[in-house]
């Protein structure tokens, strides 16, 4: 009975009550006289009163995202008001995991404790525009009185957090694989593949055995027209237009923002920490509707430290992701997408710079667009630029991937290969497709594929996100092995059926992914082979008496022309969608185009092996402060 009575008592969410304006002149009148009877200094009511007229929140909430009150002063004086206790830690041992218990991770309205020696109380978290009628309630009723405690929506987030750490966490890990097998990377080859595989290789070596050179003949052949044929999107995309036309941005200012949560997957990230929060704290958004999480791994202690130990306003949290296998990035965001308040979503890396309106745009956009656009891909600039060859040449990469071939797929509704952070999702079709696949290390490229095989479509904005790039060899190689792995993850798993992958996507649609996909992978590995080629080729030419076929003559042609064409094709598509300062810093980089290449090659070819024996291995990129 204690109970129920308490539940009828506690007050509506902040949210729910703002929206609830006809009964009175004013909805933020008894509100506001209520924090002036609490002693609250009148300018800021006032300025709190503004901004939640303008962003369609409460007092409460804008007093408490503007920072000039702390979340322990504010329910520390309620309490007193309300002649409650007031307690900002909860004991997690006095609290039993339950079904939906995540959902005051959106919501922390109360939580129910109970003691060893059988007893109950209920930490509750009041809100201002009720509280007159909640004390009224409390004086009338002693009993449930004594067993109510005031507390901050902070520590119910952590007990929470804490007490369903296990039962999360599992959830995470299999919730792809139990909802759908099908789209699922936990199993790297499904029978009917390895079978295909095996005996595919089979063949070659028998091949090789049995019709030397027909065999080594026709397998070039085949492999140099697969190689060609990578190049039509490319080529495509260097005649399509720049850049996406730029959305105005502009919101109908009757209508209220959403609340947008922000998630930063960290690990080993402690130096960052500084320069990612500065940033966040850029985006021009009401911080009152911000939702940003910091997601590390439980034992990450030194970012954890660094994070605890950087003052940040009550829109951040850290969120503590157990440790377990798979070791991933995606793993890490889906355990924190059980918190997300946020009606979009979007992620970033540690080092990101997000362009300050980049939220603004992404919302107009969504806006403006029909349901099935589920996801928006900002583009990737390499702020590093002019630091050497490798960050020149990537660079270079970028611009011609963000800003020539995503606009161009995401223009005809191709299935869009999307970058591992600047993702804006709706957060609901988000969860419907049930996030990121924790085994695949290129989740990003994994879920724009399930966006487009579930109904959804993705789309680009054109407000960019600054990042560094790699500058020496390992780390490059380290951080391209692991996306190659991961697409060929993907490609693995969308071949599963290809009945019905042709069916989902349609035949065009299929055919661009594959060779986008497949054809990339395939072009990486197959290029340092193009220059074997060439080179026996040459020497059987100079050669007396080994002059080659017209056959061979021809192929080598065309592979001296695939080469050729390929550094044509990525220098062209990235120049012309630089900007003129960005070209003039990387220009003399492009000489060192065919070791960029190689190196593409050595990454591919390390990921093929790491696919066999390490699938679900995730190698960190180390990333420093940038430089101004």
């Amino acid at each position: 009975m204690q109970a129920s009575h308490l539940y009828a008592m506690r007050c509506t969410s902040p949210e729910t009550s703002a929206s609830k304006s006809g009964a009175a002149k004013s909805p933020l009148a008894g509100e506001r006289r209520m924090l002036r009877r609490l002693g609250f200094d009148d300018v800021l009511i006032e300025k709190a009163e503004a901004a939640a007229q303008d962003n369609g929140t409460t007092i409460e909430q804008e007093l408490l995202a503007e920072g000039s009150v702390s979340p322990e002063t504010y329910y520390r004086r309620l309490a007193h008001y309300l002649a409650l206790p007031f307690c900002d830690e909860l004991d997690t041992n006095c609290v039993t995991d339950r079904p939906r218990i995540d959902r005051l991770l959106v919501q922390p309205g109360g939580l129910r404790l109970e003691g060893k020696d059988g007893s109950t109380r209920f930490a509750i978290v009041p809100c201002a525009k009720n509280l007159a009628e909640l004390h009224w309630r409390l004086s009338t009723r002693p009993a449930i009185r004594r067993a109510v405690v005031v507390t901050v929506p902070s520590a119910i987030r952590r007990t929470v957090w804490e007490v369903g750490a296990r039962r999360r966490l599992s959830k995470t890990i299999h919730r792809l694989m139990i909802w759908e097998p099908r789209f699922s990377a936990r199993v790297v080859f499904w029978g009917k593949q390895g079978f295909l595989l095996g005996g595919s290789v089979v063949s070659f070596f028998a091949g090789l055995i049995l019709f030397p050179t027909e065999t080594l003949l026709l397998t070039h052949l085949l492999f140099t027209t697969l190689y060609a044929l990578t190049l039509l999107i490319r080529l495509a995309s260097v005649r399509a237009s720049a850049f996406p036309v730029r959305h105005s941005g502009s919101i109908d200012s009757d209508t209220p923002l959403p609340v947008y949560t922000v998630m930063i997957a960290l690990y080993r990230e402690a130096d960052m920490i500084p320069q990612l929060v500065g940033h966040m704290k850029k985006l021009d958004w009401p911080t009152s509707k911000l939702d940003i999480k910091l997601v590390c791994e439980a034992d990450d202690s030194e970012t954890i430290a660094a994070i605890r130990a950087t003052p940040m306003p009550p829109h951040f949290e850290l969120v503590v992701v157990p440790p377990a296998a798979p070791r991933t990035k995606p793993k890490a965001l889906n355990y924190a997408l059980s918190g997300a308040r946020g009606t979009f979503l979007t992620i970033y890396d540690a080092e990101d710079r997000p362009h300050p309106g980049q939220l603004r745009e992404a919302w107009a956009t969504f806006n403006a667009a029909p349901g099935t656009l589920g996801c928006l891909q900002a583009p990737l600039t390499i702020g590093n630029v002019g630091q050497n060859w490798i960050s020149g040449l990537f660079a270079c990469e970028y611009a011609g991937l963000f800003r020539g071939i995503l606009p161009f797929l995401a223009r005809h509704r191709f299935p869009l290969p999307l970058g591992g952070t600047s993702n804006h999702f709706r957060t609901e079709v988000l969860r419907k497709c049930r996030a990121w696949d924790s085994y695949n290390v290129a989740e990003d490229a994994d879920l724009g594929l399930r966006l487009h095989r579930l109904g959804y479509h993705c789309g680009v904005i054109s407000c960019e996100t600054l990042e560094d790039a790699p500058v020496s060899i390992r780390p490059w190689i380290a951080q391209r092995s692991r996306w190659v792995k991961g697409w060929l993850q993907t490609l693995l798993v969308a071949l599963r059926e290809p009945g019905r992958l042709f069916s989902e996507l349609g035949t065009l649609g299929c055919l661009v992914f594959l060779t986008n996909g497949a054809g990339v992978i395939l072009s990486a590995l197959l290029h340092p082979l193009l220059f074997v080629a060439l080179f026996s080729t040459g020497a059987m030419m100079i050669h007396p008496g080994h002059t080659p076929s017209p056959l061979h003559q021809l192929l080598s042609g065309v592979d001296l022309a695939n080469i050729l064409a390929s550094y044509w094709v990525f220098l062209r598509l990235g120049l012309s969608r630089m900007r003129p300062a960005e070209a003039r810093q990387m220009r003399a980089d492009a000489l060192y185009l065919p070791f960029y290449w190689l190196m593409l090659s050595a990454a591919a070819w390390k990921a093929l092996a790491e696919l066999y024996h390490a699938p679900f291995l995730w190698r960190k990129t180390a990333h420093k402060p940038s430089q101004p």
